[in-house]
């Protein structure tokens, strides 16, 4: 069967090999020569394979047959032992190299870790300053989305202990800033709400004073609040605007008839408010 192993090792028919070398070490446990051949190819193979996982795994493989040989060998002379030493350090020498190669591609991967971390949080301090220059909703909100982005590929474990330092007191500084931002936006966008239901409003107020009797149709009355007057939302509105709408409230409510008033006053519930 030795030859068999030899054929297939020769054609280069990894798998075919190494079972026909792993049976034979199994049926003569004791038989140096098997063994010799079958852990030697093993160890070739963990040198010589381009790939680190395979060479590791038949670095693991020879460390197996090694440690089952040792157990069944007949040591009847100091060569027999010697000869399990050369192949304990010619295997020590693989795993050896195979240890400091894991090490260095761990270090290669840490070092590009902690590059990427630097880039990262470089963008977010550019981030930080395009957070105060966003004049829109939009902007904002797609700022946040980078932020958030960036923020989920920082590998945090491998922080230093200055960019942990760093990133706290950034990550402090965004918050607050987008408070203050959000503020800032929703004022704005709070303030266009209150100029246009100020228009309104007088709108509702010159066209009802210039033809007031028009007005006590109440089907008049509806199309003319319910597009004004009535078309806002009052959580919304600043004192200011709501003094204004209370004016105008009050000066058509003057002047209609009892049923107007309560017509008003329905239509001042029923009316559906713009949310822009």
């Amino acid at each position: 069967m030795l030859s068999l192993f030899e054929k297939y090792k020769n054609e280069n028919k990894i798998r075919e090999a190494l079972l026909v070398g792993q049976n034979l070490c199994n049926q003569n446990p004791a038989d140096g020569k098997c063994f010799s051949a079958y852990f030697s190819y093993l160890c070739d193979l963990a040198e010589k394979l381009p790939s680190f996982a395979d060479r590791e795994g038949f670095a693991e493989r020879a460390s197996v047959a090694l440690a089952f040989y040792s157990e069944n060998a007949v040591l009847t002379s100091e060569q027999d032992v010697d000869s399990i030493s050369d192949y304990q350090r010619r295997l020590g020498t693989i795993l050896d190299e195979l240890n400091d190669e894991k090490m260095d591609e761990i270090a290669k991967q840490k070092e590009a870790i902690r590059t990427q971390n630097i880039q990262n949080l470089s963008s977010l301090y550019s981030l930080k300053s395009k957070i105060r220059t966003s004049a829109t909703q939009e902007t904002f909100e797609k700022v946040m989305l980078q932020i958030e982005d960036i923020d989920n590929q920082l590998t945090k474990d491998y922080f230093t202990e200055e960019q942990k330092k760093s990133y706290e007191s950034l990550t402090k500084e965004i918050t607050d800033i987008t408070t203050l931002k959000m503020r800032e936006l929703e004022y704005a966008k709070n303030l266009e709400y209150n100029k246009k239901a100020a228009e309104a409003f007088a709108k509702a107020f010159k066209e009802f004073k210039s033809d007031e009797s028009n007005y006590k149709n109440q089907t008049q009355l509806f199309n003319l609040v319910s597009k004004t007057l009535f078309a806002f939302d009052a959580s919304r509105l600043f004192n200011e605007t709501l003094i204004y709408y209370s004016h105008v409230y009050s000066y058509i409510f003057s002047k209609l008839d009892d049923d107007g008033k309560l017509a008003l006053t329905r239509y001042s519930f029923e009316c559906e408010r713009k949310l822009k």
